[in-house]
């Protein structure tokens, strides 16, 4: 009988995923035997060839690796597939590790798996209340909407502007849906639970050759998002070289968003062509600017209206604080000196990272130096041996409520700590306001002003007009368990990233 003609094109993927298969199990047994890191303490791993990747994949690990180091301390060792991953919350080893960001760096598949999803103003603030105060009206005085939708609208519209001039339209509610919003809202917001089969593809790339329709969807949007940059490029180059006679300060004045002074920079005559930027380049950090920028934002400012909704007392208390500035559009300076606000958004960022935790890998060997000596068969070790190759979790949230650090009230939500901060938080090793949701080291999250500045104005103009409590019961607000941590319905994870609310217009006493 005849081999069908699909059967031999099968057989050498079938091929090349059991070799693969088999290569892993190698691996796993040899490195797992000679691994210097086996000596540490760490827990015992629920399963023989995955380790604890399954868990790891599917949840947030926070939990786990806090009850980890209740029992074997703060730096520790566990399996994940082959891997043997080195924890620490041991603040030295992680200051060593983030500003050593040559020698330890995003894991491959890390890296592999972002770049499939990314590629390697006043008015718009304005524009959202007023949309609020419509639907207050249409409603009765009382209007149930998706805080969440909103706010990504909104910092999608706002990063548009900034970044590149340009308007994106989604708070226009008169505007139809294009294609460009489709695919900037099909890789920020694509799935809210993780699968095996993603899963497998993350650490087994020979399976990414496979046809796989969430890859095909990634590509369509990549796609999107390139040709909308290209477009943008070549549109500044032409704006630019038309205005070749202008001075360089008006210019700028003209066009202060980072892509006109990309490109101008570009253009220049004191730099070399061998220098200058391919406009490959130039769109691949477009196509990551963007929807990275804005979707960490809108988390961050949905994740703080929620903490409004659940304290009352906070919520009116900032929103008195709000209303000692006289203006309606007040400068940054001014937002700065909102002490309280400052405080929320603090406490904010504090307990919800984006990001609950990320990846390094070691590129070479190194000696990790420790505040808090590991103990292996008795013996005391303030340093310890990482080989090339390691994997080493960063714990984001797990630092950010540290009881050892911050206190037992570490897990709760009070903007007053920031008014006397525990003298152990000075050692952790972020960029701003002592914790690790912006990083540190040379690749901490550069745009991180700029968001928070945005989240001040976001809520300055919001809550001065508008009262927030939760639409549904808080109980059923919680966290999906993927790339970033965005809010949902326990009840309905099928409907995607969300936050229901009830607003109703504030009317001062």
């Amino acid at each position: 009988m005849p081999v069908s003609h699909s059967v031999l094109l099968l057989l050498p993927v079938t091929l090349a995923v059991l070799s693969a298969v088999l290569w892993h199990v190698w691996a796993s047994c040899s490195h797992l035997l000679r691994n210097p890191l086996r000596v540490l303490p760490g827990p015992a791993s629920p399963s023989r060839f995955l380790g604890y990747a399954w868990q790891f994949w599917t949840t947030d690990p926070t939990e786990l690796h806090e009850d980890w180091v209740s029992r074997y301390g703060r730096t520790l060792q566990y399996r994940i597939l082959s891997y043997r991953c080195l924890f620490t919350m041991d603040t030295k080893a992680l200051g060593h590790i983030l500003i050593r960001d040559d020698v330890y760096q995003k894991p491959p598949p890390v890296r592999s798996f972002v770049a499939q999803m990314l590629g390697n103003g006043e008015h718009h603030r304005r524009q959202l209340r007023d949309i609020f105060a419509l639907e207050v009206t249409r409603s009765g005085g009382v209007a149930q909407i998706d805080f969440y939708e909103w706010v990504n609208r909104l910092t999608l519209d706002v990063i548009g502007e900034a970044a590149f001039s340009y308007n994106m339209g989604t708070l226009d509610i008169d505007r139809k849906p294009n294609e460009l919003c489709d695919a900037f809202r099909m890789v920020s917001q694509s799935v809210t639970r993780m699968s095996w089969y993603p899963m497998l593809r993350f650490f087994f790339p020979i399976l990414r050759t496979l046809p796989e329709e969430q890859s095909r969807r990634f590509t369509r949007a990549r796609k999107v998002m390139a040709e909308f940059a290209g477009q943008l490029i070549d549109d500044k180059r032409r704006e630019l070289a038309d205005e070749g006679s202008l001075d360089t300060k008006r210019r700028r004045h003209k066009h202060g968003d980072f892509l006109t002074l990309v490109v101008e920079a570009n253009m220049g005559a004191t730099i070399p062509p061998s220098q200058q930027l391919s406009d490959e380049t130039i769109i691949d950090e477009c196509t990551t600017f963007l929807p990275a920028g804005h979707d960490t934002t809108a988390i961050t400012l949905a994740w703080f209206t929620y903490n409004l909704a659940r304290y009352p007392d906070v919520q009116e208390k900032l929103r008195k604080e709000l209303f000692t500035i006289g203006t309606d559009t007040p400068t940054i300076e001014q937002l700065s000196s909102l002490r309280y606000l400052d405080n929320v958004l603090r406490e904010v960022v504090r307990l919800h990272p984006s990001i609950p935790s990320s990846l390094r890998m070691s590129m070479v060997d190194d000696m990790l130096p420790l505040s808090e000596p590991v103990y292996i068969d008795g013996v005391a070790h303030d340093r310890i041996w990482v080989p090339k190759g390691t994997p080493i979790v960063i714990p984001i949230l797990a630092i950010n409520r540290d009881k050892a650090l911050w206190g037992e009230d570490a897990f709760e939500f009070r903007p007053d700590r920031w008014d006397a901060l525990p003298e152990a938080v000075s050692s952790i090793p972020g960029v701003w306001a002592n914790n690790l949701t912006f990083m540190g080291g040379q690749h901490a999250c550069l745009g991180f002003r700029f968001s928070l500045n945005q989240i001040k104005v976001a809520i300055f103009t919001l809550l001065r007009a508008f009262e927030f409590e939760f639409a549904v019961p808080v109980e059923d607000i919680g966290k999906s368990s993927t790339f970033l941590v965005r809010p949902m319905r326990l009840s309905a994870p099928e409907a995607g990233p969300q936050l229901p609310l009830l607003v109703r217009e504030h009317r001062p006493d």
